[in-house]
């Protein structure tokens, strides 16, 4: 019998605050609490004053590939909210 060793597939996504708008609202943060409901065990968050990090990790790539899409399609529609508020 063959024993392979665990492999872990690891990944980090960051959101940065690029405009002054975004660094005033603290948009990074605010994406991050928006995401907050879909972390997995193997997620974890920093949030650092002007920028958000996800820290993926899994023992598949198809895991960490799908819940980065996940993630960045759930966050792209939290910041299209975000500023079409910011315009009314």
């Amino acid at each position: 019998m063959i024993f392979l060793p665990s492999i872990k597939i690891s990944g980090t996504i960051r959101f940065i605050e690029e405009t002054d708008d975004e660094k005033r609202e603290n948009l990074s943060q605010k994406v991050m609490n928006s995401l907050a409901p879909d972390n997995f065990l193997g997620m974890t968050t920093v949030m650092e004053e002007e920028y958000a990090e996800i820290h993926l990790k899994s023992e598949k790539i198809g895991s960490v590939l799908a819940t980065a899409d996940d993630l960045l399609m759930n966050a792209d529609g939290a910041v299209r909210v975000k500023k079409s508020s910011r315009k009314q």
